[in-house]
C-alpha cells in the first residue's frame, strides 16, 4: 500500500549524483524498514575499491569504487551510511545499509545512494573523495628509472599507510614520472611492482612531497618459434618460470591482475615471438602449443644487462588428420561473471592450439570472428557463435550452438526463457517456460542450433532441477526432461578420474536406458589464469585441417552427431569396422547384461 518516487539530483557543479527515494505511506504508523538493499553486477569488469581495504573488499565499507585504469571510475555510497557486506557470487555483490523508518501518514524523503564519478584509475577517484569530505591530501611525485639509469614506464607505484592500509596508487609514464596523492603528514610506504623486476620499496615520512626509485638489475630473453616440418612461425604460449629463486609478487588487495600465478611471464605470441624483462639469475623458458605438439624447455641465465636468445622449434608429433577441437563454453568480460579481456582469450586459445573457440556469454549472443580477424589468424581458429541460456540458475545452463548474433536486438537476440508483455504484444502473460518449451523453441530458430546441457550437476542445474536418479535412470519431475537432449558437458574444466561418481555416472546410466546421449568436454573459463581455454576440448571429425573451410553448419552438424571425443591431452582414435565417432554398429550379435 505503499508508492515510491526515485529522483536522480546533479547539482550544477557537482561530481556525483544523489538517488533520492521519496516514500508515501498512507499507513496510521511509522513503518521501520529492517535495511537498505544495494545490489551490485559485472563486478569483475571493473576491480572493487575501497579506501582502506584495496581491492576487491571483503568487509564493511562505506564508499566503493569501481576502477578504470582508461576510462572514468566512479564509487557507489549511501551518504553517511556503513553498507554492510552480504553475498557475493558469480559477479553479483550484495551489501545492505542500516534500518531507517518511514514516517506514517505522509512523505519521507531519503537519500538511497550517491554515485560519484572521477577520472581514470584509483588515484582520481582518491582525490575527488578527498575534496568531498574536506580532506587534505599531499602529492607525492617521483621518478622510477630502471637500472641502467632509462626510464622505467608501466610501473605501478603502490601507496601503504603504516598500519598497512591500502590509499592508492599511480603507473609511471613514458618518462618514468608518476604522481599520486595520500594524506597530509602522515608517513606513507611506496612498493613498486612491474612484472620481470623485483619490487622496490621506498618509506616516507609525513612531510616528504617526493620519491626517486630505481629498479634492480634485468636482462632480456627473446624467444622465437617455429614449427620443425615448415620452418615458418606458429602461434604458442611462452612461459617464463623460476629455477631457484622466487617470482616478485604483491598481495591480492593491491588489485594487480592475476594471471601467472607463480611465473614470471605468461605470454600467447601470435608469431612465436616474444621478449621479457627478468631478474638477474637461471630461468626456464618453456615454449608450447596444445595437445599436438612436444614441449621445448630451456635453462636461460640471465645476465644483467644481458640479452639471452632463446630459438624454439616445436615439433608436431599427433596427427590428427580430417579432426579440430572445440570448446564450447568461454566467458570473457561480457559475462557477469568474468573479467577477462576479450582479445587475450582468443589469444590463449590460438596460443594452445585450440582451432574452435565457441564463445559462451550468458544471455547474450556473440562470436570471436572480428577478434580473430583482428589477430590475423583465421588459418588456425575459426569463432561459431554462441550463448549460455542461463535461466537465472532455477533449470540450469544450456549452450545454444550456433547462435547467430543480432546487434539490433535485446542481448543481440539470445534465446528467451520467459514470455512477457512487449510493445508489439502487451496483454502478454509473464510466465517462466519449462526447459522442454524453451528447448523446442531454440530448435526452431533459423540456425536449428544444437542444445548441450551445460555442467549438469551442482546446485541449481539441470540433473537436480529434473531430479534424475543414475541408479534407476529415472527422473523425478519427467516432464521437466527434453527427451530430444542428445549432448551433454559430461567434462567442465575437469578430468574423467574428478568425474567417475558423478557425471560419468549419469551419462553410462542415460546411455543405459536407451537414450543416444554424447558427452562433451569445455572449460567454461571465466578467469584465464585459473581455467584455460581448451581444457577439456571435444574434437571433431569434420574432413579438414582448415578453419578457414568451416561453416557454422558443419560444426554444428558434426557436434550434433557426435563425431567427437573428448580430449584431455590425450587424442583417440576408436572404431568398430568403417563405423567411427557417433556412428552406429550393427550386426555384432547379442548384448547380454
Amino acid at each position: 500500500d505503499m508508492r515510491a518516487a526515485i529522483d536522480y539530483i546533479l547539482e550544477p557543479g557537482a561530481d556525483f549524483v544523489d538517488i533520492k527515494i521519496t516514500y508515501h505511506s498512507p499507513r496510521r504508523f511509522d513503518e521501520r524498514i529492517p535495511n537498505g538493499f544495494h545490489g551490485f553486477m559485472y563486478t569483475k569488469r571493473m576491480r572493487r575499491f575501497t579506501g582502506d581495504q584495496g581491492f576487491e573488499p571483503e568487509l564493511d565499507f562505506t564508499e566503493l569504487g569501481f576502477i578504470d585504469e582508461q576510462g572514468p571510475s566512479y564509487s557507489y555510497s549511501s551518504p553517511g551510511e556503513l553498507l554492510s557486506a552480504g553475498v557475493s557470487v558469480s559477479g553479483f555483490a550484495a551489501n545492505f545499509s542500516p534500518e531507517f523508518s518511514i514516517a506514517a501518514c505522509g512523505e519521507t524523503e531519503r537519500i538511497h545512494a550517491r554515485l560519484t564519478v572521477a577520472g581514470s584509475g584509483v588515484d582520481n577517484l582518491v582525490q575527488t573523495w578527498a575534496a568531498a569530505s574536506g580532506e587534505t591530501l599531499r602529492e607525492i611525485t617521483g621518478t622510477i628509472t630502471n637500472s641502467d639509469g632509462s626510464p622505467a614506464p608501466g610501473v605501478r607505484v603502490h601507496a601503504l599507510a603504516n598500519n598497512d592500509d591500502y590509499l592508492t596508487r599511480a603507473t609511471s609514464a613514458e618518462d618514468g614520472s608518476y604522481s599520486l596523492h595520500v594524506p597530509a603528514g602522515d608517513a606513507v610506504n611506496l612498493i613498486t611492482f612491474r612484472n620481470g623486476n623485483e619490487n622496490v620499496e621506498r618509506a616516507l615520512a609525513g612531510a616528504d612531497t617526493s620519491a626517486d626509485m630505481q629498479l634492480g638489475a634485468v636482462g632480456t630473453i627473446n624467444v622465437t618459434t617455429v614449427d620443425q616440418d615448415s620452418a615458418s612461425a606458429i602461434p604458442v604460449r611462452i612461459q617464463v618460470l623460476p629455477t631457484d629463486q622466487s617470482v616478485p609478487t604483491v598481495p591480492n588487495h593491491f588489485g594487480e591482475e592475476e594471471r601467472n600465478r607463480g611465473r614470471l611471464h605468461v605470454e600467447y605470441s601470435m608469431d612465436g615471438t616474444a621478449s621479457f624483462q627478468a631478474p638477474v639469475g637461471n630461468w626456464e623458458v618453456i615454449v608450447s602449443r596444445g595437445y599436438e605438439y612436444e614441449l621445448f624447455s630451456e635453462i636461460v641465465s640471465v645476465g644483467d644487462a644481458a640479452t639471452s636468445n632463446v630459438a624454439a622449434t616445436l615439433e608436431h608429433v599427433v596427427d590428427t588428420t580430417g579432426e579440430l577441437c572445440a570448446d564450447y563454453h568461454i566467458h570473457t568480460m561480457r559475462s557477469a561473471d568474468s573479467g577477462d579481456d576479450v582479445l587475450n582469450k582468443v589469444r590463449s586459445a590460438v596460443a594452445d592450439g585450440l582451432e574452435l573457440p565457441v564463445r559462451s556469454e550468458h544471455e547474450y549472443a556473440a562470436d570471436f570472428k572480428a577478434e580473430i580477424t583482428e589477430l590475423g589468424v583465421e588459418a588456425f581458429a575459426y569463432g561459431m557463435p554462441s550463448v549460455e541460456l542461463t535461466t537465472m540458475e532455477f533449470a540450469g545452463h544450456f549452450g545454444v550452438v550456433p547462435t547467430a548474433p543480432d546487434p539490433s536486438k535485446v542481448n543481440a537476440d539470445a534465446p528467451k526463457w520467459q514470455r512477457y508483455a512487449t510493445e508489439a504484444n502487451p496483454d502478454e502473460e509473464f510466465v517462466t517456460m519449462e526447459p522442454p518449451e524453451v528447448l523446442a523453441n531454440v530448435r526452431a530458430r533459423p540456425e536449428a542450433p544444437a542444445v548441450i546441457v551445460n555442467h549438469p550437476r551442482g546446485g541449481a542445474n539441470y540433473f537436480e532441477y529434473v531430479g534424475f536418479d543414475p541408479v534407476t535412470a529415472m527422473f523425478d519431475n519427467p516432464e521437466k526432461w527434453d527427451e530430444e537432449l542428445s549432448l551433454v558437458e559430461i567434462f567442465n574444466d575437469s578430468s574423467w578420474k574428478e568425474n567417475m561418481n558423478g557425471t560419468v555416472a549419469d551419462w553410462l546410466a542415460l546411455l543405459g536406458s536407451g537414450r543416444r546421449i554424447f558427452a562433451v568436454g569445455s572449460s567454461d573459463s571465466h578467469g584465464l589464469s585459473r581455467s584455460p581455454v581448451g581444457y577439456p576440448r571435444t574434437c571433431l571429425a569434420v574432413g579438414t585441417d582448415d578453419p578457414q573451410t568451416l561453416d557454422n553448419d558443419t560444426i554444428r552438424d558434426a557436434t550434433a552427431a557426435g563425431q567427437s571425443y573428448v580430449s584431455g591431452g590425450i587424442y583417440v582414435s576408436a572404431s568398430i569396422g568403417a563405423v567411427g565417432h557417433g556412428g552406429e554398429a550393427t550386426g555384432l550379435g547379442t548384448t547380454t547384461s
